[in-house]
């Protein structure tokens, strides 16, 4: 039996010109799980990640904690493991926020800019999802819905495949990507796929077990690290 943890990675730059960098708090979000991990007395035999900054930022951070230092060749890019692109996704919803200084300005005049851009996101992903269903042209998004499910899908037969009995793996990954595969492994309709995705906390921890090259939900965004004197590092955005 082998165990799987899907790692989102720490918080991104959110507002910022490129949000596909790890803030300093994300930063020390990925240095905390390790050393979670180090308490738990967890140390992967292979590592996997996307190919985006932020996930190999996590990573890195993350690993840096460890005790003992991994091997360079037990770490792999799997670009299955990329989130969709949330951006395009908000700019083809609303093209007057395709911009990080539109976006900015639209969340200052908000009561509430989290509770603001939560709304505008799922209506957004909504949007993306009904129309990758119908014969309508998807011309406008970098990624269809259905593509990024099957994208993930894959990822997740390759890790199937390429999963050994007894093997401890981490897969740095993000919200979207952590989302798309439960309800793929629990046969959750995509309508929930938001409801997932918003709850999951930065650097939280998924758990899988792998067994008969069968893959079981363990814990779904483990994150009690972050509690007591450690709740300023806990963050969803």
């Amino acid at each position: 039996m082998a165990n799987i943890y899907l790692i989102r990675h720490g918080q991104a730059s959110f507002g910022a010109n490129n949000y596909d960098n790890l803030s300093s708090l994300g930063h020390s979000q990925a240095r905390h799980l390790g050393e979670y991990f180090n308490l738990r007395l967890i140390q992967p035999s292979h590592v996997i990640c996307g190919n985006m900054t932020r996930h190999q930022q996590t990573r890195d951070a993350c690993l840096s904690t460890l005790s003992p230092p991994l091997l360079h060749e037990s770490l792999q890019i799997s670009t299955p493991w990329n989130e969709f692109d949330h951006e395009n996704v908000i700019a083809v919803y609303r093209p007057d926020l395709a911009t990080p200084d539109a976006m900015k300005y639209y969340l200052q005049q908000q009561a509430s800019p989290t509770r603001a851009f939560i709304e505008l996101f799922s209506q957004a992903i909504e949007q993306w999802q009904q129309q990758s269903n119908s014969a309508n042209d998807n011309s406008n998004y970098n990624e269809s819905w259905q593509h990024f499910t099957q994208r993930v899908n894959q990822g997740l037969q390759q890790l199937i495949e390429q999963t050994n009995d007894n093997d401890t793996v981490f897969v740095f990954t993000s919200g979207g990507v952590i989302s798309a595969a439960m309800m793929q492994i629990l046969t959750v309709p995509e309508g929930q796929f938001f409801n997932i995705n918003k709850q999951l906390v930065n650097c939280g921890v998924t758990q899988l077990q792998l067994k008969r090259q069968r893959l079981s939900l363990i814990t779904l965004n483990e994150h009690s690290f972050f509690d007591g004197s450690q709740r300023h590092l806990h963050s969803l955005i």
